[in-house]
């Protein structure tokens, strides 16, 4: 069900630089049966990453604040009548209904 998290991590972070990353080093899956192997994150590196994102003093903080500015009227473009999403679910049910 999460298989794709830590892809998603990856490009949030190190490719579209939108966030920060907490822990990119997963090793041990959470729903192990062996609970001694689970790696957790620790709540100072939740922290950290808290702080990171809200750091907006530095330069890195602010052109993060753009960049997800920017991504999220983008997502808003694609998702309104007319957009490439929404005209994409839209052949998407035609395709379902003219199988049926």
């Amino acid at each position: 069900m999460h298989a794709e998290q830590p892809t998603n991590a990856f490009q949030l972070v190190r490719e579209l630089r939108l966030a920060v990353d907490i822990k990119l080093d997963y090793k041990k899956d959470i729903y192990m049966f062996d609970s001694s192997n689970v790696m957790l994150v620790a709540a100072e590196e939740i922290e950290n990453g808290i702080r990171k994102l809200m750091e907006s003093e530095n330069e890195c903080g602010e052109e993060r604040k753009k960049r997800v500015k920017e991504m999220s009227e983008k997502c808003k473009v694609v998702v309104v009548e007319g957009g490439s999403s929404y005209n994409s679910i839209g052949l998407l049910i035609e395709d379902f209904l003219k199988t049926t």
